[in-house]
């Protein structure tokens, strides 16, 4: 029995070969194959250099650009969201807008690049593989300063740089259109919001008129300064007056100065009487309870007038600024790099590919020898017998 699984050992040791390697194995595989190898990668080289002559160069016209701020802060009050150009969000729909459908149909009918690509479009699938088309060499993204870097890839250096112009003025045209409803919506709050401070000022102006009609008040600072002077010099007359008056008669003064003094003193009596007259018959700019009445109510109305008038200037003047803005003919996106004609090509890159070709043909030359080596290793007969 034990002679049995030395046979059976022994056999098994036979039918299992050596499969390690070591450095020196590959280098003795790579060394045998040498030949083969270098003709391997000379033939891939070769025929590199070939395809990548006939492969046509390419050139890329680049641009930059920015939304301007189309949604300024109403009346601009706290000084936020008042600059030129736009905040993220405009740069995430213009870059929404510049890659829409729209934008893709317009370019593919403006410059017949079914007929420029080659592809027949009589089926849908023809109609799809030129979108794909020009979308492989129509490129945008943001960059890290929030602008949108956008560039169009051709086989003329001209047409792309054209190409990149149009899509421009395209997707400016299709940012209008969409922020346009945004814009009336902004107008008309403007107007609303000034309508209503008109009525506003015409309602307390209404109110204001008939006040001063009422208690006879047109200046509010003037006339209490006037009749405070008034009242003062009044009873300094009319006791001045008085005195002088008792002293005609206690000395049995001429007839017509006691005259004179008489009328003079019931005069300023009477001026005195209709300056603190409290009765609602007394209608007179010379009544002080009048005034004091309507005093507090006129100042609190003429505030109220200054207040809004202030108001409908500030808004008056962001609405004026902004539907210049709105009507403007300016384009809705800032251009930061301008569109140039390309003067190098951007690909292939003919030396790179012929170099990545070298590279790869020899790493699967390698590798072939070494599974060639390792495959004259193992007997198959044996192995396919057993």
């Amino acid at each position: 029995m034990d002679s049995n699984l030395q046979n059976e050992k022994q056999l098994t040791a036979t039918q299992v070969p050596d499969l390690t390697f070591n450095l020196l194995d590959v280098i003795a595989s790579v060394w045998r194959w040498r030949k083969r190898i270098l003709i391997l990668a000379a033939i891939v080289t070769l025929g590199t250099i070939v395809v990548s002559l006939f492969l046509p160069n390419y050139y890329t016209a680049t641009s930059t650009f920015v939304p301007a701020n189309e949604e300024k802060d109403l009346f601009g009050k706290d000084g936020k969201n008042n600059g030129m150009y736009g905040d993220e969000d405009a740069v995430d729909r213009a870059i929404i807008f510049a890659g829409s459908t729209s934008l893709a149909n317009f370019m593919i009918q403006e410059f017949k690049l079914a007929e420029r690509y080659g592809i027949n479009v009589s089926t849908p699938k023809g109609e799809s593989k030129v979108s794909k088309r020009f979308l492989k060499l129509y490129n945008l993204k943001k960059n890290e300063h929030g602008g949108i870097e956008i560039n169009m890839q051709d086989t003329d250096p001209t047409v792309a740089a054209k190409m990149l112009v149009v899509a421009i003025v395209k997707i400016d045209e299709i940012y209008k259109q969409a922020t346009a409803p945004n814009k009336d919506m902004m107008m008309q709050t403007y107007e609303g919001a000034l309508s209503a401070k008109r009525s506003e000022l015409k309602t307390i102006g209404d109110s204001l008129f008939a006040l001063r009609k009422k208690y006879n008040i047109f200046d509010v600072k003037i006339q209490g300064e006037l009749l405070a002077t008034l009242l003062v010099e009044t009873e300094s007359q009319l006791a001045e007056s008085s005195a002088k008056l008792e002293s005609f008669r206690a000395t049995s003064g001429r007839s017509d100065s006691i005259i004179n003094l008489s009328a003079k003193v019931q005069g300023l009596t009477r001026k005195l009487q209709l300056l603190n007259s409290k009765t609602d018959s007394v209608n007179s700019s010379i009544n002080l309870n009048a005034y004091n009445e309507a005093r507090e109510l006129i100042m609190y109305y003429n505030s109220q007038t200054e207040s809004i008038n202030e108001d409908i200037g500030a808004i008056l003047k962001e609405y004026t600024r902004f539907r210049a803005q709105a009507n403007s003919k300016a384009g809705s996106l800032i251009v930061l790099e301008p569109v140039q004609v390309p003067k190098i090509k951007s690909y292939p890159v003919r030396s790179l590919m012929v170099v990545a070709a070298l590279f790869l043909s020899l790493i699967v030359g390698v590798m072939a020898a070494l599974v060639l080596d390792l495959n004259s290793r193992i007997d198959w007969k044996t192995i396919l017998k057993n």
